[in-house]
């Protein structure tokens, strides 16, 4: 097996990560242009949004590495699960950090309300 098989075995997951990607390099861009603007939110949002694609990434290299252990033969089942476990709860605390930075930019980011 060569890389055009891990290519073509990847060109789903990559389609389908895409716009989530796309989406959150656009909330990254947008987080560092108006930083200044938006103060502490700016810099949470940043680091809310690079932390998601970070986490997709992240995903994304452990689905190529199940597809190239597969294609190769080059591990065990069991190494094989206990990696991917890995990769998925590395992948879910990126994300749930992401979401928390996300939600405190927003928190930032509202006028205070008298009581």
């Amino acid at each position: 097996m060569n890389s055009n098989d891990l290519f073509v075995a990847m060109l789903g997951p990559l389609m389908s990560s895409a716009p989530h990607v796309l989406v959150c390099t656009v909330g990254l861009v947008l987080c560092l242009a108006r930083r200044t603007a938006l103060g502490t939110a700016g810099t949470y949002g940043s680091l809310g949004f690079a932390l998601l694609i970070g986490g997709s990434l992240v995903g994304l290299a452990g689905q190529a590495w199940f597809l190239w252990g597969q294609l190769h033969d080059a591990a065990t089942p069991h190494s094989i699960a206990i990696r991917i476990g890995a990769f998925g709860v590395v992948t879910t605390v990126m994300h749930a950090i992401a979401m928390g930075l996300l939600v405190a930019a927003i928190i930032a980011r509202r006028p205070a309300q008298a009581a």
